[in-house]
């Protein structure tokens, strides 16, 4: 259990460091935006990218349909830009 608290961390704080790089090229991203660059370890659960932007210095603004189709069908998912 150590090793996955110890994964997951790791893991969003890479995360939340790429979305900072991608909010500067664009205005807004999503949680795709960032597992095209840096998908989840298969240690890690993928559910994980939900708390990518679970911080104050983010705030939700739409959604838009997932271009995962073969694994979201589409979905909807979140569009997050960065507070003011």
């Amino acid at each position: 259990m150590d090793l996955f608290e110890t994964t997951r961390e790791e893991y969003l704080s890479d995360a939340r460091a790429i979305a900072e790089i991608l909010v500067k090229k664009k205005e807004t991203i999503t949680v795709n935006d960032i597992r095209d660059i840096l998908p989840p370890p298969r240690d890690v659960d993928p559910r994980v990218m939900g708390a990518i932007f679970k911080c104050k210095s983010w705030e939700k603004v739409g959604y838009i349909s997932s271009n995962r189709a073969s694994i979201c069908h589409g979905r909807p998912i979140a569009v997050f830009k960065k507070k003011q």
